[in-house]
């Protein structure tokens, strides 16, 4: 029978045993190939944003990090995939606003809670949606398409992707905060390259959605960008106003965090973020990134949170109210 000396001196050595183990597991992760899995296709802007940011990553720890693509569902099949797996960090989620700001807005039956089985980690991209006007019309900023609109009542028409999508809501949350008389109309198929074809034949008149998504149509002539839905001017267009100087509130901006399942142990958390703060720090991925036509705003942490919270106050009354 163990003595009471013997038994506490047992006890103190397991836990020094758990607590060195503890430590040694967070020195040595990552111990494996780490997965990212973006629920956007491969060649998306958001997609070639994190095999650069994976790249980075895999310099840093010494360990292969890959981008794995689950598009669909507004990121469901993604978000599924990664709590299907262990929360040891191995697998992480490149999680797009549409699952902390839209799924749980249109479904009361989310196999999950965001807020609680997703833990995020840091803010990857960050990017304001474009208003734009047909060239045809031959108008240079919102105020003027505002007035146009109020002259030729419900006739102006904004192109979007499929209701329910960030630039549909974005159009929502403009003709909401002005009053102005234009229908928005979502395209279920085709989107936005559907919505810029209409205005090329005269049937649509403007169109919202990121820069990148805009770029070729703007440099070729088509159409010409009003205003950014953004909080500051984009660096690569510092000419670009935001709309928000004309139209207070006039905000709508997509993104992506980079997300750990719930159960991930701090340390691990703690590795993961030291690691994409210091690569997103790097002056050259910077320049890299902003080439894909998005902010630079790296969040970490309760600041991370907060954004995330205040973005679900904007947009879940609006889901609900419009898909």
């Amino acid at each position: 029978m163990l003595t009471k000396r013997a038994l506490l001196s047992a006890i103190a050595g397991t836990a020094f045993s758990s607590c060195a183990i503890g430590r040694a597991s967070a020195q040595t992760y990552p111990t494996r190939p780490v997965k990212i899995i973006v629920t956007l296709p491969a060649g998306s802007a958001p997609d070639i944003r994190h095999r650069l940011i994976a790249q980075q990553l895999t310099q840093l720890w010494g360990q292969q990090v890959i981008v794995e693509n689950r598009p669909g569902g507004g990121g469901l099949i993604g978000a599924r995939a990664l709590l299907a797996g262990e929360p040891d960090g191995h697998t992480l989620l490149a999680a797009a606003a549409s699952i902390y700001t839209i799924l749980p807005a249109q479904s009361e039956k989310l196999p999950f809670d965001v807020n609680s089985d997703l833990i995020p980690i840091g803010l990857t991209l960050r990017e304001g949606m474009v208003l734009a006007a047909s060239a045809k019309l031959g108008i240079n900023s919102l105020p003027e398409l505002l007035a146009l609109a109020q002259k030729n009542s419900n006739q102006l028409i904004i192109g979007t992707n499929p209701a329910g999508s960030l630039p549909y809501l974005a159009g929502r949350l403009l003709v909401d905060l002005t009053k102005a008389p234009m229908m928005v109309v979502p395209y279920s198929t085709g989107g936005t390259n559907e919505a810029i074809r209409d205005i090329m034949g005269g049937r649509v008149h403007a169109v919202i959605e990121g820069m990148t998504g805009l770029k070729g149509s703007i440099e070729g002539g088509a159409i010409k960008p009003l205003a950014i839905m953004a909080h500051e001017p984009l660096p690569t267009f510092p000419n670009l106003p935001t709309a928000s100087a004309s139209v207070p509130g006039l905000t709508a901006v997509g993104w992506l965090a980079l997300a750990a399942p719930k159960g991930t142990p701090d340390a691990t958390i703690g590795k993961l973020t030291d690691g994409l703060r210091t690569v997103l720090a790097n002056p050259q991925l910077q320049t890299r990134l902003l080439e894909t036509g998005s902010e630079f705003h790296p969040l970490f942490g309760a600041e991370l949170t907060r954004f995330i919270r205040d973005e679900q106050k904007l947009w879940w009354p609006l889901v609900k109210k419009y898909t």
